[in-house]
């Protein structure tokens, strides 16, 4: 029986090819199985099933020739009635219990009599990293994407304090060159991408996929909350995450909902005057120094999980 890691070929963001190299980091020799089509798998396939759960749950669940460990597991709002149908619950029961990212699907899972628990993400156990630190600081996709750049461009301009404004790099996670990549390639990128977090002086982000592989690797990260209040959908991925995160700002945003008059003041760039009202990113926040080790005895759960599964 051949040993697989979840990989989505599809994807654009590289947070899901983190999860998938943090997965193979801890399998030997383990084949990359399509997310979005474990159940055309057609070989016997130890399957170590973590990250976000799925764009088509009519593709759900796994073929019969998958034996799956359930960690690190995500079931989405978008395909939420599919996982939760009563043939997706047998199914869970079969391979239960089942350790979930976040408390949003524990919960949802526990209401269908499903033995579950939270078992964090699968990236708290990539290696920290102990080595000489560099001068960078990091603004990792600071505010949900889903806003126009004039608008998020301009709401970062006005939190970073100005000693700080030309000594930030800007790094993103999505790109649609992702897809036409080769699947060795893209775990390259990923490698080279978490090699530029560990050695950062201080990562600033909106992204869990960023923030907790600092976490893990020791790098001072703040996780900036900002936009996602206004979607419950946008927040389920949050429940027992972010309460890892030692470093967590708040940030209300002038005009952040998604009503009709708010997307139009946006558009229009009539949110400028009102920019004033974000106070600007407390310099104490850019001289962290370390990360709390809170994740490790979870990171360590799923190491030897991982370990007992494959062995």
């Amino acid at each position: 029986m051949r040993n697989g890691i979840v990989y989505y070929p599809n994807s654009r963001n590289r947070g899901d090819d983190i999860q998938s190299y943090a997965a193979l980091l801890l399998t030997e020799d383990a084949a990359l199985c399509d997310r979005e089509h474990l159940n055309n798998i057609d070989k016997p396939t130890k399957l170590l099933c973590n990250g976000w759960f799925m764009e088509n749950g009519a593709n759900w669940p796994p073929n019969h020739k998958v034996n799956p460990l359930f960690l690190s597991f995500h079931i989405s709002s978008k395909s939420q009635r599919e996982l939760t149908s009563p043939f997706s619950i047998a199914y869970f029961k079969q391979h239960q219990p089942i350790g979930c990212r976040d408390t949003h699907t524990l919960n949802l899972l526990q209401k269908h009599d499903v033995a579950s628990f939270l078992s964090g993400c699968l990236t708290l156990t990539l290696p920290k990293y102990t080595g000489r630190r560099g001068d960078d600081i990091l603004f990792v996709d600071v505010l949900r994407t889903n806003y126009t750049s004039s608008y998020r461009k301009a709401v970062v301009n006005q939190m970073v304090p100005k000693k700080y404004r030309g000594k930030i790099q800007f790094v993103t996670h999505f790109s649609d060159e992702m897809k036409s990549k080769t699947s060795q390639e893209r775990m390259n990128e990923a490698k080279l991408l978490l090699d530029r977090y560990k050695k950062a002086k201080v990562v600033f982000t909106s992204l869990i996929h960023c923030a907790l592989p600092c976490i893990a690797q020791g790098t001072p990260v703040v996780f900036i909350d900002a936009g996602f209040n206004n979607s419950h959908a946008k927040r389920d991925r949050f429940g027992g995450v972010t309460d890892l995160f030692p470093a967590h700002l708040h940030v209300d945003l002038p005009f952040g909902k998604r009503t009709f008059l708010h997307k139009l003041v946006r558009i229009t760039g009539f949110f400028r005057l009102f920019l004033h009202t974000i106070n600007p990113i407390d310099d104490s926040l850019f001289q962290l120094t370390q990360t709390k080790p809170t994740h490790i005895k979870m990171a360590n759960r799923l190491k030897k999980s991982v370990s007992n599964f494959f062995s």
